[in-house]
């Protein structure tokens, strides 16, 4: 068993969230737990028909093998489902307003990719784009971190975001990237237009071509002249910005 498998959910508030959104295969449960999360977990699984096994913390471990964070709770799912742009931009109902797609250009940490999911989810994101290869997917680890968000944000795979890129923009989307030597500081970005946020990788940022194709490159301003941000906080900074804008909260 490895981190890289995708058919678990594990703790406690995943679990809860993968319920509400859907119907797990079975949910395991390490010993006696107690608590209003699990007794609400237990609730809705019985409402759903999903079958609860309680194990020794023992059978716990062997079942899921080496993942952290487990709180002693697991739901088994089918694999991660994905979208295809085309399904995405096929259906009317897709996006709540304004369109608005996070592009991540080769996230390798999984830790990074579920707290961007699950930022983006909450500012009211319509999909996350990632590539199919070079690129971290939604593991279990992905999923934890995310608390839930991963089972709510639609995540799309493409083969390539340069043509991903050039495909939005016939579209109608303004493609903004992100560097730490943009050329726009991202608060005076316009984030009232269909959206595309380009995001990079934590090592090199965005690749040369994904660069050269976007519309325009925005920047945090940093007090020290040598300071950056995780990739994952950047983000947070960049998507509240578009968010609170959007919103008209400090107009």
């Amino acid at each position: 068993m490895t981190n890289r498998r995708d058919d678990l959910v594990i703790g406690r508030q995943p679990v809860l969230e993968t319920l509400k959104q859907g119907r797990p295969l079975k949910i395991l449960l390490a010993g006696n737990q107690k608590g209003s999360i699990i007794s609400s977990i237990l609730q809705l699984a019985r409402k759903k028909q999903v079958p609860v096994l309680r194990v020794s913390k023992q059978e716990f471990e062997q079942t899921i093998g080496f993942l952290s964070g487990h709180q002693g709770i697991a739901a088994l799912v089918k694999p991660f489902s994905y979208l295809s742009l085309e399904e995405l931009l096929s259906d009317s109902g897709s996006f709540k307003g304004l369109p608005w797609l996070l592009l991540l250009d080769h996230i390798q940490d999984p830790h990074n990719l579920g707290a961007i999911i699950r930022t983006a989810h909450f500012a009211g994101v319509d999909a996350a784009v990632i590539p199919k290869r070079r690129s971290v997917q939604v593991t279990t680890a992905v999923r934890k971190v995310a608390a839930g968000a991963a089972e709510r944000l639609p995540v799309i795979q493409v083969n390539n975001l340069v043509q991903t890129i050039q495909r939005l923009k016939k579209e109608g989307f303004w493609v903004y990237g992100a560097e730490v030597d943009g050329d726009l500081p991202y608060y005076r970005a316009d984030y009232g237009v269909p959206l595309a946020l380009v995001l990079g990788s934590e090592g090199q940022g965005l690749s040369p071509l994904v660069r050269r194709h976007c519309d325009q490159i925005l920047y945090i301003p940093m007090p020290e002249p040598d300071g950056s941000l995780n990739v994952s906080v950047a983000a947070a900074v960049l998507i509240f910005a578009a968010c609170s804008k959007r919103q008209g909260w400090f107009s």
